[in-house]
Order: C-alpha cells, then sequence, then structure tokens
C-alpha cells in the first residue's frame, strides 16, 4: 500500500492523521522546510510513489495574522500553492485543510459552493491558499473544517485548542466569561482524521468538502457542556464577543453545512468520548 506523506505531522490533527495511516511518512519543521520552494519539490519527489500529500501545515493564530501578514500568506496561501504544483508533477492528490473563516458570516450557515467572502486577514490568507489549489491541480480535497479540539499536538507550536484552555482556565478560577454571540460548528480531530482516510479509500470526486460534526454552538455553549462533562465547579458567565477585544473581526455566525458528506456523528457525543477517554473530570 502506498504511503501517504503528511506535513504538519506533530500537531493535533497531523497526530490523529498518522494514527489513521500507520504506514505514512510523516514530516514537522524538524524533517522539512516547506517554505523552500526550491528544495520542496526534489524532497518530496524522491520519497516515490505516494498515494497523497495530506497538508496540516498552516499559520493559526487568527488575531496575529493582522499582524504578520506576510507570514499568514506565505504559510496558508503560498505554501499550498506550492505543494499543489508539486502534487501536479507527481500526479497525486493534495489534501489541505482550511476553515468557516473564509465566510464572512452574513449568511450564518454555508454550503460548499457558498462563495467566500473573508472579513479578517487570516481568512483572506487562507482563501487565497484555496484559490491557488484550484489553479494549480485539479486533483486536490479542501477541507473546511471548525473549532478543532482533540489530544494536544506534540509540537510546540501546536495550537491551544479551546476545549484546553477551559480545561486550564478551570484550575485556576472559580468564573470564567465565554462569548456567547458567536456561533460554530465544532470538530473532533479524531473523527476529521477518520473521515480523510475515507475519502482517499474511496476515491471520491475532488473538490472542496465540509467536514465537522454534526451540531453547533457558541464558545459559551461548548464551554457549558465541558464542565457538564468533566464536573468542573466553576460559574460560567454569558459575555458579548466586545467584552474581549481582539485584533481580527470574526463572524457572529458561520456554521459549514456538510452537504457532500454524510454529517458526523453530534459534537457533544464526540466531545464525551474525548474528555471521559482521557479521564478529564473534576477531583477534589
Amino acid at each position: 500500500m502506498k504511503p501517504v506523506l503528511i506535513l504538519g505531522a506533530r500537531g493535533m490533527l497531523g497526530g490523529a492523521l498518522q494514527k489513521q495511516f500507520p504506514n505514512c511518512i510523516a514530516w514537522d519543521r524538524e524533517d522539512c522546510d516547506v517554505t523552500d520552494f526550491a528544495r520542496l519539490p526534489e524532497k518530496i519527489g524522491s520519497l516515490g510513489n505516494l498515494e497523497a500529500v495530506i497538508n496540516c501545515v498552516a499559520y493559526n493564530d487568527v488575531d496575529g495574522a493582522e499582524t504578520h501578514r506576510d507570514l499568514a500568506f506565505k504559510l496558508n496561501s503560498d505554501v499550498p500553492a506550492n505543494l499543489a504544483k508539486i502534487c501536479k508533477q507527481l500526479d497525486i492528490p493534495l489534501v489541505h485543510f482550511t476553515s468557516q473563516l473564509v465566510f464572512d458570516g452574513a449568511k450564518g450557515e454555508y454550503a460548499e459552493t457558498d462563495l467566500p467572502h473573508p472579513i479578517s486577514v487570516y481568512g483572506e490568507s487562507k482563501y487565497q491558499g484555496e484559490q491557488n489549489i484550484q489553479k494549480q491541480t485539479d486533483k486536490f480535497y479542501i477541507i473546511r473544517t471548525s473549532v478543532l479540539f482533540g489530544p494536544k499536538g506534540q509540537s510546540e507550536l501546536s495550537k491551544t485548542s479551546f476545549v484546553d484552555l477551559m480545561l486550564d482556565l478551570s484550575l485556576k478560577n472559580a468564573t470564567i466569561k465565554a462569548v456567547d454571540d458567536e456561533e460554530s460548528a465544532i470538530t473532533f480531530a479524531n473523527d476529521l482524521a477518520v473521515k480523510i482516510k475515507e475519502i482517499l479509500a474511496t476515491g471520491l470526486p475532488y473538490g472542496i468538502y465540509h467536514i465537522t460534526n454534526s451540531g453547533s454552538c457558541t464558545w459559551y455553549g461548548l464551554a457549558k457542556e465541558i464542565f457538564a462533562i468533566t464536573g468542573r465547579p466553576v460559574e460560567l458567565v454569558p459575555v458579548p464577543a466586545a467584552e474581549f477585544p481582539r485584533a481580527a473581526k470574526r463572524p457572529a455566525k458561520a456554521v459549514l453545512q456538510n452537504t457532500k458528506l454524510p454529517p458526523l456523528r453530534p459534537w457533544k457525543e464526540a466531545l464525551r468520548e474525548f474528555l471521559e477517554s482521557n479521564n478529564i473530570t473534576f477531583k477534589i
């Protein structure tokens, strides 16, 4: 069986994907500089016959992108463009992950066919990455996902999920405020990785797919469920987003609709499995 190449392998999603593709080639920053556009074609080409390249590399600091625009576009737009070009030359598919933040929230719920309209630098960089991939190759799976949680990535640069953030805060604070006027779908990294394996194994048509767990909620709604499952004795207070001034503008509601694939299980079910399987409960 041909291996897949996973880039950004030590992040949360990269780690989940490695479990689904045990014979994969897993590269992170220590193994490969994906911004070395001159050498990358030869480095990937030397691996021989691959099933696919799965790109988990990204600049994920939504607020940081407002002041680090060049880096955000380099990682979220230029790198995917170059990978798509390489995959075209090797005649293999590229799997790339993007975000609900390519939408402005005016419609509230979005199908794969809806036209993006980003309202932040981060969203702009992710949308340009989507466009660049489609210009460079026909064999692509652009996967839009939303609010990812799961086992922590091994990389020191791996982004902390909202679930981990809430759990950490609950150990230090009796009262926690959570935004209750921004709504998104939620995605368990392990469920997403399983679906990616299925997509490649069944050879689904190339294109853009939305993959999230079923349902949606606000940050407050997600935090409330986390503390209900874990029994953390905190007072949770719903607040408007305006109470937490942030550099990047965010849509009030940008829920990804999974219209091209059967829906994943409900997010509450996935969250409970994750928390209980890791024995994350409140202990005095």
